[in-house]
């Protein structure tokens, strides 16, 4: 009787670890997450990967993409199997959920997409994308700079291309889905809102400039400095701007500023603070290493999204919001 009770006992306590291990939650939304809202979501997926830009270029597969017939090294993206579409680029990773397949999430998305407008330029599955497949798989995933992370099992890949026709400018979703890793699908999704770029919009303001405006407001607002989505390090192109912040700090030596970061109300309220405080620290480790200012001179500060000068509900307002501030202390 004993050595039942023993057992029993054993038995109690190992199938709660045994279950627990079976049903090991998925992984979260990664930081900033946050799903378009043409698209949307399938129900127990998690977002891995979403990167935005406010205008870019790229090629949307829109039919099969066979091997060989152009130069070795060459975007497998051509004028034959893809369209060229300009305007702003959102692409997501989402994973998940176990036990759905492929085409099972492609055809999900497709019929919420159809609801709302779009219809099916082009859709494909496995072999039927052309040759063994992997070349589709590839002209997705080169359409974009960067790793997007899905796994190169073509063979299992569902794809379909749809398109929304609207007077303000078509908008298009590319859906690639394939099973990755302990059998959990994967679904790689680019969207581009066409629209013309925005011509005469690059604002340079020098140290002059900055001189007067915070001689009259203690502050000057800097559109020169850009980084990439989600990312605190200023790009090649903001290297003007900053050299006339330090130009200003050094004709004047007794101003101490707060180098305060401002981002639009995409994403979370913390994870914007966060980062609008790195890319303000970003410009300051530029200014101390790169142009001698005293650190001593210079407070990072992270504004997030709090202090926006304009509605954030366009994407000429998130422009404006997204900035850099230099205020006098």
């Amino acid at each position: 009787m004993h050595h039942l009770l023993v057992a029993a006992a054993i038995l109690l306590f190992a199938l709660p670890v045994g279950a627990q291990q079976r049903q090991a939650p998925p992984p979260a939304d990664m930081a900033g997450a946050a799903d378009h809202p043409l698209v949307g979501r399938y129900d127990g997926s998690v977002q891995r990967l979403r990167e935005q830009v406010a205008f870019g270029e790229m090629r949307i597969v829109t039919a099969p993409v066979l091997p060989g017939g152009r130069p070795p090294g060459s975007p497998r993206a051509t004028e034959a199997n893809s369209t060229a579409v300009a305007g702003r680029i959102t692409r997501m990773r989402y994973e998940g959920p176990d036990g759905r397949s492929p085409i099972e999430l492609v055809r999900n998305w497709q019929q919420r997409l159809q609801q709302g407008g779009f219809s099916t330029v082009f859709a494909c599955e496995a072999r039927s994308c052309g040759g063994g497949g992997a070349d589709l798989w590839f002209a997705v995933n080169e359409a974009r700079p960067g790793n997007a992370g899905i796994a190169s099992n073509w063979s299992s890949q569902a794809y379909a291309v749809m398109r929304l026709e609207r007077p303000a400018g078509d908008v298009w979703v590319s859906l690639l889905s394939v099973t990755g890793p302990r059998e959990r699908p994967q679904t790689l999704i680019d969207v581009v809102e066409v629209r013309p770029m925005e011509t005469d919009r690059i604002v340079f303001v020098d140290a002059a400039q900055m001189d007067r405006s915070i001689a009259a407001t203690g502050r000057v607002a800097l559109y020169g400095i850009a980084f990439d989505t989600d990312r605190a390090e200023p790009r090649a192109e903001s290297r003007p701007t900053i050299e006339e912040i330090a130009k200003y700090l050094r004709a004047n030596p007794s101003v101490a500023v707060i180098v305060t970061g401002h981002t639009d109300s995409q994403g979370g309220f913390e994870h914007n603070v966060d980062l609008s405080r790195r890319r303000a620290a970003a410009v300051i480790a530029a200014l101390t290493r790169d142009h001698g200012i005293a650190a001593a001179r210079l407070t990072p500060f992270g504004a997030g999204m709090a202090a926006p000068v304009a509605a954030n509900d366009s994407e000429r307002g998130r422009a404006q919001n997204r900035r850099v501030e230099i205020v006098r202390r």
